[in-house]
């Protein structure tokens, strides 16, 4: 099936099974789901998400779980969203995701996904760490989150007004280059990482690089990943105990 045939049939479970009135139900519908999501098409046609069980971290609504493998699950810190989702049939753990993930099975899933998510986090690394837990030996990490773009890019952006990158609430920022060491040092190796509309097309996605606001990392998990010998233990700081699993 087809990423449009499955967001037509997803489209008909809202419809049937939303806990709202009518009139929600349809706002609902045409703010998230006028059509599949690029980000959807994507994981779908190249890396399969449409087959695997994929824990779906920052559900929403379900615009991109709602797409994913039949065992996929959620997780949501809104209520709104936790009972949106359950009332359509879908499992969904309801937690702040850096309070941890106590309530899931350790090697579980065959992929995560999460998007604008990694640059509110007060401690990313840690978030990593447990997110290498959950992954089955060889699964896939898909993280999404805006990136700074270059000078003289970056300038040309604020003076047209879009500053995104810049969101007060964002407190984590990247380069293509910085997220993709930063996965390094957590336990993945990045496969792709995507940049534009063009994503498809190798050759164009990569020109279009300097342009970019968000990055899309692909990562395998590399399976027996620990860190450097010469990382010193004491380091490691009580409250961050779940990254011993990279000891």
């Amino acid at each position: 099936m087809n990423c449009f045939d499955k967001h037509r049939q997803i489209i008909s479970l809202i419809r049937e099974c939303s806990p709202y009135v009518a009139e929600e139900t349809e706002r609902i519908i045409h703010k998230f789901f006028s059509h599949p999501q690029r980000i959807v098409r994507l994981l779908v046609s190249k890396h399969q998400f449409d087959d695997k069980k994929v824990l779906d971290i920052g559900s929403s609504y379900g615009q991109t779980l709602l797409h994913w493998g039949g065992d996929s699950e959620g997780f949501e810190v809104s209520d709104r969203f936790v009972t949106f989702l359950q009332s359509l049939g879908k499992k969904v753990h309801k937690g702040n995701a850096e309070d941890g993930f106590p309530m899931l099975q350790a090697a579980s899933y065959d992929a995560i996904f999460t998007n604008n998510l990694f640059e509110h986090l007060v401690s990313p690394h840690l978030f990593l760490a447990r997110l290498f837990s959950l992954l089955k030996p060889g699964g896939t990490l898909a993280i999404g989150h805006p990136i700074v773009p270059p000078q003289p890019l970056r300038f040309l952006w604020k003076s047209i007004g879009f500053r995104g990158w810049l969101a007060a609430e964002h407190i984590n920022f990247f380069t293509p280059q910085t997220a993709r060491l930063f996965l390094q040092r957590s336990g993945f190796k990045v496969e792709r990482q995507y940049f534009s509309a063009f994503a498809s097309l190798p050759i164009l996605s990569r020109l279009t690089v300097p342009f970019g606001v968000h990055c899309l990392s692909v990562c395998k998990k590399r399976d027996g990943y620990k860190y450097s010998s010469k990382r010193v233990v004491e380091f490691d700081p009580e409250w961050a105990s779940d990254s011993s699993s990279l000891r």
